[in-house]
């Protein structure tokens, strides 16, 4: 019996240093964790940025007969034509004659081979035989046109011209049709009672069988002349001069017309031979207000 509570007791024993050795066991290896944690190196926070490195292979395109497209080329301003310098007050058409015709004019029976701007900036102009009317239709050849304005107005032009045989004339016109017509001119006419160069205001109506004309002696050597035409008030009054702004009157006719045309050309006026034709150069042609 007393060897049965011995051998108890040393089996208490046993079974106390055992729990006490897991629970020691158990607090060391927890002081073994926490260590291991506090030891364990802190990283610092950053802003830099991780780069990539993995580089992305450009894309291979297999050659093509179709050329690629070039560059296309930006748009460029149009040049323009030279601006026309501004008219005076109370001017309506200019043509100077330097290098082209303004737009607006219309040739009647245009003969390319007698005309051409010569010079600095003059219109000449070769005359024919046929005289302004011609059985019934224009017959001046390179007779220069263009529309009239409306209401009153005046046409001048300074030219130079040698009519010296039978009545070649240069000279400017207001017409309606070539029936109707005023008629300017610096000429020349043998059997008229200037007795040979003059400038000459006529007229045909075509309910006047006849027609009208004033005529004033010109001086041979006055070659270099301005010629105008008044349209105002229902009268077309002709001018003359030798001299710029020196203007002669040579007469006036009352307006029975519809103008729709002025113009301007040279003519030897004739069905017979000259010995020379007449050439005539104008300088201006300017359409204004009276």
């Amino acid at each position: 019996m007393k060897l049965f509570w011995i051998n108890l007791i040393i089996a208490l024993f046993l079974l106390v240093g055992c729990a006490q050795e897991s629970e020691i066991t158990a607090i060391t290896e927890k002081l073994t964790q926490e260590e291991q944690i506090e030891n364990v190196p802190t990283q610092e926070p950053t802003n830099t940025l991780v780069a990539i490195t993995d580089t992305i292979e450009p894309t291979v395109i297999p050659p093509s007969d179709t050329p690629l497209p070039t560059d296309t080329p930006l748009p460029t301003d149009t040049p323009l034509p030279p601006t026309l310098t501004a008219l005076p007050e109370g001017v309506l058409f200019r043509d100077d004659f330097e290098g082209v015709l303004q737009p607006g004019w219309t040739w009647i029976n245009e003969d390319p081979d007698r005309w051409s701007l010569v010079g600095d900036g003059w219109l000449e102009i070769m005359g024919e035989n046929p005289a302004f009317y011609t059985e019934g239709d224009f017959g001046l050849i390179n007779f220069l046109t263009r529309e009239v304005p409306s209401g009153d107005f005046m046409i001048t032009a300074h030219l130079q011209s040698n009519p010296n045989e039978n009545f070649q004339q240069a000279a400017i016109y207001i017409f309606e049709n070539e029936n109707n017509y005023i008629a300017l001119n610096i000429g020349f006419c043998g059997p008229c009672k200037v007795g040979g160069p003059g400038f000459f205001m006529e007229t045909f109506i075509d309910n006047n069988p006849f027609e009208n004309a004033y005529m004033v002696k010109r001086a041979p050597n006055d070659t270099d002349v301005y010629l105008r035409l008044v349209n105002q008030g229902g009268s077309v009054i002709g001018y003359y001069a030798t001299t710029p702004g020196e203007w002669q009157r040579i007469g006036a006719f009352g307006n029975f017309f519809d103008f729709k045309y002025i113009g301007l050309g040279t003519t030897n006026s004739t069905a017979n031979a000259v010995e020379n034709d007449i050439v005539s150069r104008f300088d201006y042609f300017e359409i204004s207000l009276p």
